[in-house]
């Protein structure tokens, strides 16, 4: 595997979750050593921590660690100037110096740039944060280090469509180098300058942005399989003559002197023993002739068979009038999250609910299922099945094995379907695995697998993507665009929004209006 990241370079490193991206990223780092080869750094290089505890005010938690030492010795050099002596003077100078190169005379304003820009408040006491607080934290942290290279991993999880762009904009005006693993593609085509892509242990490098690089591994794939198929016919053709020769040649070695007369005798045999050679040594050629094929072949592509299509009984589609929405509140304390809310959704609607961190989305999702005290009415088409898929595999919670929570999709899967689902997640235990025993990625395809054999006619999602490599984002977005029933979608990513929606809400400021 050999890999170059040059000045100014953007790169994006892209992959199936479990695919090695976080693990590369650390030997970048110099985190992790490599088992084989040489990583050669020239710079300073920051990586996006995945798990870190905070402590103190936010201000505090993303000031780097050099800078605030030298605050501190300003700080006491500053002090000590009231003597006057000679030796006060000159450590003073010295604390200055190291305080100025560090940054601190220009940190608050940068700080301040930063943390607006991700959403967060300084003064904030950083262990009272939620998890995807936190992590912006952590990144803020990261983007107010000094570094010549940047390894960001997954940037854009828990940032809203504001904060993903200023961290494009950021990104984009920044002179230093980024390794970016990212699922969100539309910030990639943004800011990626070229793609490499993790693929079963090997890596690939696409000059442009992801949707260039998706389209030339397209087209170079296409011509691997055309170069592949012109292989396997002249492979094929060879194998045939080959075989041919070969019978020939032990056809004439089974020369019968019986059936030539006494004069003809040793004629037939010379010609017998003549055909016999120059079969063989036609085979023996052509053998080497097919040895000297397969080691110049171009390899057969790679094909995916883990997508399963079962053929399944239609749903019934249910009421024309999907939900009504009039007149929802719903207040978190004496807070008014959500306030006169008015809705209206039909069959095949597919609805993205967007709008900042907070505004409220997953709070009207769970408001319309009765999962939160509101006000107004929330009505459903009679006879509907609604599905939830929480931002954290809530839908799993209380369910043992891979068996039962396909069957709490759809009771009506076969043991045999239930075994061609299982292969499909690529799980050793096949339906009866517990879900404790799953990994991260096959509890994201058991969740794929869940909406593409659901019996519900409306599916409530909120966040799916946060936890799904691009490939499985494409497989979510041909399901959402394959369903028949009606969508209410939660989301930040837009491409997935653009591509699927019918309709938007905007959810914010306590309340909801349809863009």
């Amino acid at each position: 595997m050999e890999l170059t990241v040059g000045a100014g370079e953007r790169l994006a490193l892209v992959g199936e979750n479990g695919s090695g991206k976080s693990t590369l990223l650390r030997v970048l780092a110099g985190l992790d050593v490599p088992d084989v080869g040489v990583v050669t750094r020239a710079g300073r290089v920051a990586l996006l921590a995945q798990a870190q505890s905070l402590g103190g005010s936010v201000l505090e938690a993303v000031t780097p660690p050099a800078l605030a030492g030298a605050q501190v010795a300003f700080d006491a050099a500053s002090a000590a100037l009231s003597d006057g002596s000679e030796a006060a003077l000159l450590a003073f100078a010295d604390a200055e110096e190291a305080f100025r190169l560090a940054g601190g005379y220009d940190f608050a304003g940068r700080a301040a740039a930063v943390l607006a820009g991700l959403g967060l408040d300084a003064p904030a006491r950083a262990d009272r944060l939620s998890g995807g607080q936190a992590r912006r934290v952590l990144l803020a942290a990261l983007l107010l280090s000094p570094a010549d290279v940047y390894l960001l991993d997954e940037p854009t999880n828990h940032l809203d469509a504001d904060g993903a762009a200023w961290l494009r904009d950021w990104i984009l005006a920044s002179g230093a180098a980024f390794v970016l693993a990212s699922h969100d593609r539309a910030f990639l085509d943004e800011v990626a300058t070229g793609v490499a892509e993790l693929e079963r242990g090997t890596l690939s490098v696409y000059p442009g942005n992801y949707s260039e690089a998706m389209a030339l591994k397209a087209t170079l794939r296409e011509a691997q399989a055309r170069d592949f198929e012109a292989y396997r016919r002249k492979r094929t053709a060879l194998d045939e003559e080959r075989a041919r020769r070969a019978s020939k040649a032990r056809s004439a070695g089974r020369y019968n002197h019986r059936r030539s007369s006494d004069g003809d005798k040793l004629l037939a045999k010379g010609k017998a023993q003549n055909a016999q050679g120059v079969n063989a040594s036609v085979a023996r050629r052509l053998e080497r002739q097919i040895e000297r094929a397969a080691a110049s072949a171009t390899p057969k592509p790679h094909e995916d068979h883990r997508h399963v299509r079962l053929t399944l009984p239609p749903v019934v589609p249910g009421p024309l009038e999907v939900l009504t929405v009039r007149d929802l509140s719903v207040a978190r304390g004496a807070e008014a999250v959500l306030s006169g809310v008015t809705l209206h959704v039909r069959r095949g609607d597919r609805v993205a609910l967007t709008g900042p961190n907070g505004g409220g989305k997953s709070t009207l999702l769970r408001a319309l299922l009765g999962e939160l005290p509101h006000a107004g009415s929330v009505t459903w088409g009679a006879g509907l099945t609604v599905s939830l898929i929480g931002q954290h595999g809530e839908e799993l919670l209380g369910l043992g094995t891979v068996g039962d929570a396909l069957l709490d999709a759809n009771p009506l899967l076969t043991p045999h379907q239930l075994h061609e689902v299982a292969a499909a997640l690529e799980v050793p235990g096949g339906p009866v695995l517990p879900l404790s025993g799953l990994s991260g990625g096959q509890r994201t395809r058991l969740s794929l697998a869940r909406l593409s054999v659901t019996r519900a006619q409306v599916l409530l999602l909120d966040e799916p993507t946060n936890h799904l490599d691009v490939r499985a984002i494409e497989a979510l977005e041909a399901l959402l665009l394959d369903f028949p029933g009606t969508v209410l979608l939660a989301s930040h990513d837009r491409r997935l929004v653009g591509r699927v929606a019918t309709r938007e809400w905007r959810v914010g400021g306590g309340g909801v209006r349809e863009d």
